[in-house]
């Protein structure tokens, strides 16, 4: 034993443990494990080491070693560089013992934030729930990248006193810890946090000029559901249009007959793209909203009318098909048109005669409607 002591013997058992020889490696790291505590220190001062196989094998020795590593790896904690600090706090995690685990919440209140996210890391992997009060006050921490590995962690915990904790940062100064924290909440997936997750989307900060951003925030809420149903409906009542029309994008693929009716309301709404939106989503319930679609036919509002042929043509069939043949006749040219490529769509020989009696009426300066209905005659009679 005393000659293992030595320093310079220790540094031949560390060359040991970089021999290609497993049988002279297992030696090295035996005889260091025999060494106990007073081997510790040149371990650790090892760990700066570049060679990666080195570390891994000194790595495995001290946590073997356990609470016999502790005192070298609290010191190389508090005086290493950060490039050391990380390889000590990853041996710490494996130790998995209460002395480890305070020193890691040490390094969670350190001064250098790469040490904090290291720190976060290794709590989040560890879950030992004495760590969570430790999370939550780091969740408040200036630096972004902390409060982003901080949120990280807490999430694998799954705990829900912290739930509502997480979902504070969904307004963080930081885009960045926000997207973090919405992306947590949506593999935690609790049913409490998504009146909250549908609240973000009413804060421009989301997605003004941040298309990744809303799109994460976008795919989290659709992740919750049917179970979003509520909170979606009513955002369907936002003063922002953006929001109006961000929430009916999230309710089109729910399908949900409960939504007809807030559907229809929208598709009346000032905001044209809004409205469009709704369209878009009415139409997935196919002919049960022919008589929404109807009923927009005789609105004074000329785009109104146009959309809702429009639509008649995307469900097809025979009633939208009477729908579309009465058009004909609108005031408005615009609408008339879109008739006509309604019906062209829907390639029905039965109105052929109707196409071909319009085009022998319409005037001189009606020639654009005339064009559009012999290319739909055509269409229909293509084979």
């Amino acid at each position: 034993m005393a000659w293992f002591s030595e320093k310079k013997n220790q540094k031949a058992l560390l060359k040991g443990l970089t021999s290609k020889d497993k049988k002279k490696r297992d030696q090295a790291a035996r005889a260091f494990l025999e060494l106990g505590e007073e081997g510790t220190i040149t371990l650790v001062g090892a760990l700066r080491s570049q060679d990666e196989a080195l570390r891994k094998i000194i790595s495995q020795v001290l946590v073997r070693l356990g609470a016999k590593s502790i005192p070298a790896l609290r010191g190389a904690l508090k005086s290493t560089a950060f490039s050391t600090q990380e390889k000590v706090v990853f041996v710490l995690e494996k130790i998995q013992s209460p002395e480890s685990l305070a020193l890691i919440l040490e390094a969670l209140k350190s001064d250098k934030y790469q040490l904090q996210v290291r720190a976060a890391n290794s709590l989040g992997k560890m879950q030992h729930a004495e760590a969570i009060p430790h999370l939550l006050v780091a969740l408040s921490d200036s630096d972004p990248d902390v409060r982003i590995a901080v949120v990280l962690a807490l999430g694998k915990f799954r705990n829900p006193q912290t739930y509502l904790n997480i979902t504070d940062l969904l307004d963080d100064a930081e885009i960045n810890v926000r997207v973090a924290a919405v992306q947590t909440l949506g593999e935690i997936g609790a049913p409490e946090t998504i009146p909250y997750v549908v609240d973000a989307l009413y804060d421009s900060f989301w997605w003004y000029g941040r298309s990744d951003a809303s799109q994460t925030l976008m795919t989290v809420i659709a992740s919750f559901g049917k179970a979003a149903l509520d909170p979606l409906i009513e955002a369907m009542n936002a003063k922002e249009p953006t929001v109006r029309r961000y929430a009916i994008a999230l309710l089109r693929p729910l399908k949900e007959a409960g939504t007809i009716e807030t559907l229809e309301m929208a598709f009346y709404d000032t905001n044209y793209d809004v409205a469009e939106s709704a369209l878009g989503a009415l139409l997935e319930f196919g002919e049960d909203i022919l008589p929404i679609l109807d009923k927009a036919l005789s609105n004074p509002n000329q785009w109104i009318r146009e959309k809702a042929v429009w639509g008649l043509g995307e469900i097809g069939g025979e009633r939208a098909t009477s729908y579309l043949l009465e058009m004909l006749g609108d005031e408005a040219d615009a609408v008339r048109k879109e008739a006509i490529r309604s019906l062209a769509k829907l390639k029905d020989p039965r109105t052929l005669p109707k196409l071909r009696a319009l085009t022998l009426t319409l005037k001189r300066d009606e020639k654009d409607i005339a064009k559009i209905a012999r290319q739909a005659i055509a269409a229909i009679e293509a084979p």
